[in-house]
């Protein structure tokens, strides 16, 4: 066997695996098209062709066959998506707050970086921290720490948040058939016969 066959033959082993995988999604999210509901709103499905376009391309795979997946499997993902960054994010934060520690090896990366921007922006249109970048005292994480501290906080959890992007998409991808069946389903028909019993 020549160089050359070994590495197509490592090429072929690894792409069964991940075709196998790219079929199963599709099977999860295929749908009749009368399960399409024709009223199914273009905005949230251009929310998802806007995450995925900004998504590395490894990880575009796994979100595109939500496009044409029906709307309770699209309003699914969006959901689980965003608690996948809430929950990190607050939660890493609480924990830094008071533990009184933070990972230092990501202390200054960029993702830090632009954290501080963004969150110190915020803090100082709500008053919460001083234009010359004198701390107030902060009234809602209070017990006279300083605004200044949860910035920095906020700005590390939102690093590891953004570092774990490819597990949360994977992690929200593969539960949303199952979300969709047990909440948003549910939760729809349930809307659906309160409106139905009011105009009876």
């Amino acid at each position: 066997m020549t160089r050359g066959q070994w590495l197509q033959g490592i090429r072929a082993a690894w792409s069964r695996p991940a075709l196998a995988l790219r079929a199963k999604r599709r099977s999860a999210f295929s749908t009749k098209p009368d399960d399409i509901k024709p009223e199914a709103s273009q905005k949230t499905r251009s929310r998802i062709v806007r995450i995925t376009s900004r998504l590395p391309r490894f990880l575009q795979g796994f979100t595109t066959p939500l496009i044409n997946a029906p709307l309770t499997h699209i309003s699914a993902f969006l959901i689980l998506h965003e608690l996948t960054a809430i929950i990190p994010l607050f939660g890493l934060t609480a924990t830094f707050h008071y533990t009184k520690w933070m990972p230092p090896f990501i202390g200054e990366g960029k993702w830090v970086s632009d954290g501080v921007e963004k969150f110190g922006n915020y803090f100082r249109k709500k008053g919460w921290l001083g234009e010359e970048g004198t701390a107030r005292r902060y009234r809602w994480w209070g017990r006279g720490e300083g605004g200044t501290r949860i910035v920095v906080e906020l700005a590390t959890a939102y690093a590891i948040t953004k570092a774990l992007m490819p597990i949360r998409v994977i992690l929200s991808v593969s539960a949303t058939p199952w979300f969709a069946r047990v909440a948003i389903v549910p939760s729809t028909n349930l809307i659906r016969r309160m409106f139905t019993k009011r105009k009876h």
